[in-house]
């Protein structure tokens, strides 16, 4: 063989040699695509960023977490039925929308049912329990149950002032397309509204609705100030949002190391997560007093904690049976 002719054959080696070490990185990640409805501003979507780092990091790149925010991907009913049919890996939405699969998810975002944020972290971070709910959810739907997020307290954002049930009378309240919400609704006085949470803001601007409810947090980052002057702090939901999974995808695209790698990362940045969110909260909660919003605090919330056990005793506990008595005892 001349020198030419191996020169060229050490430059086609090389070439080839660099191709493949271009492309086989992006051919061995698999991708996991998911969203949630948040800004990017917003905690959630930060503590979705460290899940995705840790996941990178762990796997050494084999599997890449997508975060797409701020409903790219769809509102929070769209998300979770694409995460059902695998059309999309993996979303973010409130844990009571998984309630129209298993019934006792009904629990986890309803009015008054997180007794304290002690109850919250005694369900969110006990493994055995989450698993044993993630089972539920396995027999019921195509997902997996990724864990909680505690995404603040919810109250009650209005541009008349509250500072008890009759005070809501015939005002619309927007809620989000969840069943569970029609008792947030009756808890605080108000008609439910069901709206995609983007569309929020335009139908507060417009009269469409006269309240929404919601942490301080999104009160802020969604600019509803600008339209509703009164925040009455009913405190009526600790609000769990459910990291959702595709099935398939967990069991039969991941290996029993990456699906232990997914859940503990998870578990990691939600902590991460609850550890310094009711700082954040608070610091919220002070922004609203600053933009010119009145923070009410309403002598009792025992009415509406009563209106709310009116429903729930009679259309939800009874559903639930032994989910609830478990999840109460947690309370503890």
């Amino acid at each position: 063989m001349t020198r030419r002719l191996r020169m060229q054959s050490i430059l086609a080696i090389l070439v080839v040699l660099l191709v493949a070490a271009w492309v086989a990185p992006s051919q061995a990640a698999l991708v996991l695509k998911g969203g949630h409805t948040g800004t990017p501003k917003n905690m959630m979507h930060i503590a979705l960023l460290k899940w995705s780092d840790l996941v990178k990091d762990r796997t050494k790149g084999a599997i890449v977490i997508e975060v797409y925010p701020s409903e790219q991907l769809g509102n929070e009913r769209t998300l979770l039925e694409n995460t059902n049919l695998g059309t999309i890996d993996w979303c973010v939405s409130g844990s009571g929308g998984a309630a129209r699969f298993a019934p006792a998810f009904g629990m986890f975002e309803n009015a008054y049912t997180f007794q304290t944020l002690k109850h919250f972290e005694n369900v969110a971070f006990n493994r055995p329990y989450m698993q044993q709910i993630s089972g539920l959810l396995e027999q019921k739907s195509n997902m997996v149950l990724g864990g909680f997020q505690w995404l603040g307290n919810r109250s009650l954002l209005s541009k008349l002032p509250v500072q008890k049930p009759e005070d809501a009378k015939g005002m619309k309240l927007r809620v989000p397309d969840v069943p569970t919400y029609k008792v947030v609704a009756y808890s605080v006085g108000a008609i439910p509204s069901p709206l995609p949470f983007g569309e929020t803001y335009m139908a507060l601007r417009q009269g469409v609705v006269d309240a929404v409810e919601g942490t301080p947090e999104n009160m802020i980052n969604m600019k509803f100030f600008e339209a509703a002057k009164n925040y009455t702090l009913t405190n009526h939901m600790i609000q769990a949002a459910a990291v959702y999974i595709n099935k398939d995808l967990f069991y039969n695209k991941l290996s029993k190391e990456q699906q232990q790698i997914v859940l503990d990362s998870g578990y990691e940045a939600w902590r991460w997560f609850f550890d310094q969110n009711e700082a954040v909260q608070k610091d919220f909660l002070k922004k609203l007093g600053e933009v010119g919003v009145n923070v009410i605090t309403p002598p009792s919330v025992e009415p509406f904690q009563k209106r709310a056990f009116e429903q729930l005793k009679d259309k939800y506990i009874p559903e639930w049976g032994k989910y609830w008595e478990e999840f109460s005892a947690l309370a503890k």
